[in-house]
């Protein structure tokens, strides 16, 4: 089962990879975090024993009864994740959390955010100079089936996802769509959800701006997400042909959103995957925006740019 049909659903047994989070799922993490190798992204960084990445923002760091997530604080940004040292170097002995002190030791190994914590970058530019060529605003009683198609399916989608995709979580109601996890037997899984795509329905690319309204569910085991693949994998298979995450929710990081860039050059295999957080409520509406232009991507949240490419 190649990469490109497990993203689509079609493979029956999971199929092992990374998380390119690589904080929810702890098995498959790996001894270096994600970030931004092109230069000196953390200076400034306090208390540093040891670098321990070429960005600057993996540090084994005094923390002296302190998280992770204090520590970065520090600096205003954010915790990316945490580790137990081996022995005062940059070697990882144990997984940690970020917003937990660790008993019995004064340093911790911390991954920062390349960038302060997210928001306060420039506003957005206003629409109504723009062209409006795709829209769903759910004002109906059903999913349109000329806009969406369902994954159907489980499997793992390269993710060790846990849960079988299937239509009958999502409905339209109230001019939203609404898309439930459920805890049930199902298909040889123990869970459901929905996963809509717009796969050969619609299509955008350099010159356009996606904006989505969303309100998103909170707690270990949730990872909603509003992404995008290539329409077809012209560059080879994932991450060749690129992903862009328009949003990401992580449940064991409670009120953090990424937005981050895979592709061949830049992915987590590699430790180079392009990504920033903000840190807002989750679980109320918000709007998630990303604007493409030839030169570059931008990411907003109600407005607001946290990350561009």
């Amino acid at each position: 089962c190649d990469a490109a049909a497990q993203r689509q659903g079609q493979c029956q047994s999971p199929t092992p990879q990374a998380d390119h989070l690589m904080i929810q799922i702890k098995q498959h993490a790996v001894v270096s975090a994600p970030g931004d190798f092109g230069g000196i992204a953390c200076p400034g960084m306090p208390d540093v024993k040891q670098t321990c990445s070429p960005n600057g923002c993996k540090v084994l760091a005094t923390t002296s009864g302190r998280s992770c997530a204090e520590y970065c604080r520090q600096s205003s940004r954010e915790c990316v994740a945490a580790w137990e040292e081996v022995s005062d170097n940059c070697d990882v002995k144990f997984d940690w959390r970020c917003d937990e002190p660790l008993a019995g030791t004064s340093d911790l190994l911390c991954e920062c955010s390349a960038a302060a914590s997210g928001g306060g970058g420039p506003a957005i530019a206003d629409p109504s100079g723009l062209r409006l060529v795709w829209s769903d605003e759910f004002d109906g009683n059903a999913v349109d089936g000329s806009k969406w198609g369902f994954i159907h399916g489980g499997g793992g989608f390269g993710n060790q996802e846990q849960q079988y995709y299937s239509q009958n979580n999502a409905v339209v109601q109230g001019g939203s769509l609404k898309i439930t996890a459920r805890c049930q037997d199902y298909e040889g899984h123990q869970f459901t959800s929905a996963k809509l795509t717009t796969h050969h329905l619609a299509d955008w690319g350099p010159g356009h701006r996606v904006d989505v309204r969303a309100k998103l569910p909170q707690g270990k085991g949730t990872w909603p997400a509003i992404w995008m693949l290539s329409t077809d994998s012209v560059y080879g298979q994932w991450p060749a042909s690129g992903e862009i995450d328009i949003m990401e929710a992580v449940g064991c990081t409670r009120d953090k959103i990424y937005g981050t860039i895979h592709t061949g050059r830049y992915n987590h295999m590699k430790n180079t995957e392009k990504y920033n957080t903000m840190s807002l409520a989750v679980g109320d509406w918000h709007t998630y925006s990303l604007v493409w232009e030839d030169h570059e991507l931008r990411w907003y949240v109600d407005g607001v740019e946290y990350h561009k490419f």
